[in-house]
Parts: C-alpha cells; sequence; structure tokens
C-alpha cells in the first residue's frame, strides 16, 4: 500500500521515488570558448557528481570520466570544484573525491592526477589563468587540532606548485587576471564569518620557469563593519566585486587607478553568502558588468551600469552563479516548473537561449504551485518574509484553510531558494501548503535584518515562525492549527525548539543542531567561532548554551518529532541526533530517528532520498491529516 492511499489522502501525480529522483543538484557554472559545463550531482549515480558540457547545440552530455566525481571539502561545504584552462582546446581542472588534483579533457577516458591525494589535506576553489597555464586553488592542512589554510598555485608547464599566499585563518576565491600580472584573492580571521569581516587583497604576480611569486599584496576592500567578496577580474584589469555599503551588499568596480564605483543604484542587496567557494556573483561580459539582484527571496541576474539594475530574466528563481564566454552571459537557476534552467544571453542582440536540465517534471500545469512571497507581522512589530506554496493538485480540491508545513533554512545565515522543488511539490500535490520561511537572520534584505539573529538564535527565528503561520492564518491561507515545522542543520535547530512553542503538531529535524555545548566543541574549523555571534561567546556564555539547546527542553516540547541523520556527517555528529531522541524518549514523546550509512552533511544517494521523503510525508500525514502525535503531554 502506498503512502497516499494509506490514509485516503490526495493521491500525489508526484510519486515519492520519481520525487526522490529529481533532486539533482547543479553548481559551478563554468565557460570555454562558447560552450557551458557544469556540475551535476546526480542520486541515480549514487550521488558522484560529474561534469556536463553543452555546446549551444544538442543536448548536455556528460564529460568527466567514468567514476570521477569532482567534490571540494574546504570549509567542509566545499565549492569551485573544478575550472576550465583554453589550452589548444578546454582542459578541465578540478579536485576529485579524495582532494586530488586532476585534469582531463572533454569525453576523456581516464583523469591525469596532477597533485596527488594527501591525508588530512582538503583542496578548492579552482581557478585558473590561460595566459600562462595556471592553476590556484585553496587548501587546508588538518594537523591535529590545529587547521593551516593556504592558497597554491600550480603551473603546468612544470608541474610544479608553490603556496602564493598564507598565515590567515581562512581563504577564498582567488581569482587571476588573464591580461595582466595580477592575481585577487578573499582573506578573514576567527572569530568572524566571511560575511562579517572578508577581506579582498590584491597583488602583482611573477611567473618564471623558477615558480609562481607574489608581490606588493595589498587589502583593497572590507573587513570589519564593510565585508567584501567574490572579487572577478574585467578584461582590461579592473576588479568587480561584492561589498556591503549602508548595510547592503552591492556590486563595486574598482579600475587600475584605484577608484572604487558603486553600481548598484537605490537597488536592494545583490549576490549572497559565501557559504561555499568559486560562485562567481558578478561578472564581466563583453565591457558589460552582471550581478545577481537579492528581492523577496528571489535572486535574478541583472546587467548593471544605469541608474538601475535591468534584470535579465523573468524565469529564473534562484541564481546563484554566473559565467560568460565572449559574446554571452549566463546563469542556471530553477523556474517556478523546473529543477533547473540554463539562460543564454548574447549581450550585444539580446538573443536568448533556454536549456532545460536534469529529469523531465511528470506534472501537469495545473499541479505546479508556484513561489508567491509572503510578509507577516512579528510580536515585535516588524516584517518577517517568506514564500508561499499552495496545495495544488489538478484532480483534488481542498476544503477550508489547508494544513501548513513551515520549511526552516539552514545556515542560519543564508535564504530560502524561490522556485521549483520536488520536496515541496510532493507536500503540495498532497494537499499540504508549504511557507519556507526567511527568519530574522536570513540574507537579502539588508545587514540590519541579518543582524536581528545576533545573540537570538533559537529565540526571533522560533518566533518568526510562529508569527508568521498566525499571519498566513489571520490571511484565510493556512490553518495555524495544523501546522509543522521541518528544517535542515541549522534550520532543524528552529524547528526542534519550535515544538517548545505549542504552535506546531510535529517537527522534522534533517541532521539538525540539538546540542549547542558539543556543537561548539566538536564542529568544524569554519564554523566553530559561529556560534560566538549567534549565542555568545565562550568561556562566560556557557548557561546561554545550555538554555537554548533543543536537547535540554524536550520537557517544554508538545508534539511528534522525526529526526533524520547521516552517520558520517562532520559539521552535526551523529550523537546530536541520538541524544535528542534519547531525550524526548525520557520526556514521553513521539519520536523517530533514522540513520543513513554513508551520508554526510546533505543527503545524496537516491535510495536515502527516497527513505526520507517517505518517512517525511507518513509523518505529516499522522501529525496534520490525523492528529496522531503520539504519546505527548
Amino acid at each position: 500500500m502506498s503512502i497516499d492511499e494509506r490514509f485516503g489522502f490526495w493521491p500525489s501525480p508526484l510519486g515519492v521515488d520519481v520525487a526522490a529522483s529529481l533532486s539533482v543538484s547543479v553548481s559551478t557554472l563554468r565557460a570555454c570558448g562558447e560552450a557551458f559545463y557544469w556540475i551535476e550531482g546526480r542520486p541515480d549515480l549514487g550521488g558522484r557528481r560529474v561534469v556536463m558540457s553543452w555546446d549551444q547545440r544538442g543536448m548536455p552530455t556528460i564529460v568527466s570520466p567514468e567514476g570521477v566525481s569532482l567534490t571540494s571539502r574546504v570549509h567542509e561545504y566545499g565549492g569551485g570544484a573544478f575550472d576550465i584552462l583554453d589550452d589548444h582546446g578546454p582542459l578541465i581542472v578540478g579536485v576529485s573525491e579524495d582532494q586530488a588534483i586532476v585534469s582531463f579533457r572533454p569525453g576523456d577516458d581516464k583523469e591525469k592526477v596532477l597533485v596527488e591525494p594527501t591525508d588530512g589535506i582538503a583542496r578548492g576553489g579552482i581557478a585558473v589563468n590561460s595566459t600562462h597555464g595556471l592553476v590556484a586553488w585553496s587548501e587546508e592542512e588538518q594537523n591535529g587540532d590545529a587547521v593551516e589554510r593556504r592558497l597554491v598555485a600550480l603551473r603546468l608547464a612544470e608541474r610544479t606548485s608553490d603556496v602564493i599566499a598564507s598565515g590567515r585563518d581562512f581563504f577564498a576565491d582567488v581569482a587571476f587576471d588573464d591580461v595582466g600580472m595580477q592575481v585577487a584573492w578573499m582573506a578573514w580571521d576567527h572569530p568572524y564569518m566571511p560575511w562579517d569581516a572578508g577581506e579582498i587583497w590584491l597583488a602583482e604576480l611573477d611567473v618564471t620557469e623558477n615558480g609562481v611569486r607574489v608581490h606588493d599584496a595589498t587589502c583593497i576592500a572590507g573587513g570589519v563593519g564593510s565585508p567584501s567578496s567574490r572579487p572577478s577580474f574585467c578584461a582590461n584589469g579592473a576588479l568587480a566585486y561584492l561589498s556591503e555599503v549602508d548595510g547592503r551588499v552591492q556590486p563595486v568596480r574598482r579600475d587600475r587607478d584605484g577608484i572604487a564605483t558603486i553600481l548598484g543604484g537605490e537597488a536592494g542587496e545583490f549576490g549572497g553568502p559565501l557559504w561555499v567557494l568559486g560562485e562567481r556573483q558578478v561578472i564581466e561580459a563583453r565591457g558589460t558588468l552582471f550581478s545577481i539582484y537579492r528581492d523577496q527571496g528571489r535572486g535574478v541576474p541583472v546587467r548593471l551600469g544605469g541608474p538601475h539594475p535591468e534584470a535579465m530574466s523573468s524565469d529564473a528563481t534562484s541564481v546563484d552563479d554566473l559565467a560568460a564566454t565572449p559574446s554571452c552571459v549566463a546563469w542556471i537557476s530553477p523556474t517556478k516548473d523546473s529543477m533547473a534552467t540554463l539562460e543564454v544571453v548574447n549581450v550585444e542582440t539580446g538573443e536568448r537561449v533556454t536549456l532545460s536540465l536534469g529529469p523531465s517534471i511528470p506534472l501537469r500545469p495545473g499541479d505546479f504551485s508556484p513561489p508567491v512571497g509572503v510578509r507577516g507581522k512579528t510580536r515585535h512589530g516588524d516584517d518577517v518574509f517568506g514564500l508561499f506554496y499552495e496545495p495544488r493538485n489538478a484532480d483534488n480540491q481542498i476544503d477550508g484553510a489547508p494544513p501548513v508545513i513551515v520549511l526552516c533554512h539552514g545556515g542560519p545565515t543564508a535564504a530560502a531558494r524561490a522556485g521549483f522543488s520536488p520536496i515541496v511539490h510532493a507536500y503540495t500535490t498532497r494537499g499540504f501548503a508549504v511557507v519556507a520561511i526567511n527568519y530574522s537572520g536570513s540574507t537579502g534584505y539588508g545587514a540590519a535584518y541579518r543582524h536581528r539573529l545576533d545573540e537570538q538564535w533559537g529565540i526571533r527565528d522560533v518566533e518568526d515562525c510562529v508569527d508568521l503561520v498566525a499571519s498566513l492564518g489571520d490571511q484565510g491561507l493556512v490553518d495555524p492549527t495544523r501546522a509543522a515545522i521541518q528544517g535542515g542543520s541549522a534550520g532543524g535547530f528552529t524547528a526542534l525548539l519550535g515544538l517548545t512553542t505549542g504552535a506546531f503538531l510535529g517537527a522534522v529535524s534533517l541532521y539538525g543542531v540539538a546540542d549547542l555545548v558539543t556543537l561548539a566543541a566538536s564542529t568544524h574549523d569554519f564554523e566553530s567561532r559561529y556560534l560566538d555571534w549567534l549565542i555568545g561567546k565562550l568561556p562566560g556564555d556557557e548557561a546561554r548554551y545550555v538554555e537554548r539547546s533543543p536537547v535540554t527542553r524536550a520537557h517544554e516540547m508538545r508534539g511528534a518529532a522525526l529526526l533524520l541523520q547521516g552517520l558520517d556527517d562532520p559539521v552535526v555528529p551523529p550523537d546530536q541526533a541520538r541524544a535528542m531522541a534519547s531525550a524526548l524518549r525520557a520526556n514521553g514523546h513521539a519520536v523517530e530517528l533514522i540513520e543513513f550509512e554513508g551520508e554526510s552533511h546533505g543527503f545524496r544517494r537516491l535510495d536515502t532520498l527516497v527513505a526520507c521523503l517517505e518517512a517525511q510525508i507518513a509523518f505529516y500525514q499522522d501529525v496534520l491529516c490525523r492528529g496522531d502525535v503520539g504519546d505527548v503531554h
């Protein structure tokens, strides 16, 4: 019996196995000549991350050797796992699963190892300079409890590598000037995160037969109070980047004479927080700069240079990465009815080509629920934002206000992504409304909105979830008496604490934070001081860490819980979920813990995704449709 037949609820046209198979991740868009390349994480290939290519003709093809999976592990979240040298044709250089640096031509049967893997060393953020045959990357080495980070450059002709920057806690997003002899990168130090204190450094580059050297390195932007990120060179040697100006992240162009010009006009925020390396969020194509404008949960590509940014797409909903060929600018984004679409626009003629990526989606027009921006008032009198997806199923109609599932994004310094989601549609086509909330602390609404969560994590985010559901209930969009809450990682923390409010009948936590004390002691180095800003400093604020931890508040909780956890998770270790399950059981709560061998922080395998979605839908049908929350107080 299927989960849809189990309770006689809406039979969905989107089966669980199909919805799970649609969860293809697309990242790291690059170009060489007039062809485009990107990475797809494929559940049907055991989660392997393959390189795809499209030359603006025919269909995309896999061009990485069979068995090769490109995955960066720098800062644990990785990013920038490949780039492309124009070396008598495209030469792809990337980071393999074992953190070796490898190269291959599109369609090669086997990769060439340029730098052997080394225990304890992670690599990522690949950048190339085709003029001098250079490859550079960010590298981190674990030595006991200490982590050493550096930027490394390799000259392919000699196969020798040199350290070009070191001595800082973090490096990211190295970039070369292909015309001149310049190199730029990001750097910052503990206890800050990159969106709090990211700096951009610029240096002259020397490439000789004796190696690669930099000199005259200068910090040209950023720091505490004006964080800057994502450097990218223009054709004439100018540098483009993002910088926080008067509380908003803006695109900036700095010419060779050091004169910086802000290009965002009166618009809101651009780009997004640096969680992964290698996302190009401000680039040049044929003398014109392009960036990503954030508005109401959407991220859309825009042309800069006029009094107002000019939107380049009406369909893109969540762009994170841009690429340019000699004639075109391109981006990959979900739309309201596709998982991912590659859009390519000729900069001079405006001619547009659109290509749907990933598997086809077996839904009819009446089944799609597009994201609609919503807002509500918090108990503090300010606004809270979200993306609302109404229940849609061409074969069924719902009577009255529907039950609602609140989705909490991770980070928490991140934002809900607008666009088609197979998980969201697995819910909406079964009669559930979904609201993806951008609670206090989310990006895209200015620095003041982001800083609302300073030392308030576990308070303001939870309050915002309750208040937005109440606002949507007042508008007649949802039934606030039948609400559940779900989140992954930091979102799992918010979801679990949602059970302390009495506003939710159940919570689903995917690899969610449960114990702040042990998290502070055991999490990876990139986020090891993040809690200083979200909770408080250690030593000194230990009591606050205990008071905010879901694992110590199980006695306050009302409702059922479903915990989903990978056993190879270095960010939120499995002991967090196990401790949470034990605390809930000890307090008489209905809780199910499902663990997955071989899965890390974010699930990749098709069988895992199917099992998770089956468990989630059954859970929501139990607590929201049958009112079965188990043995609770």
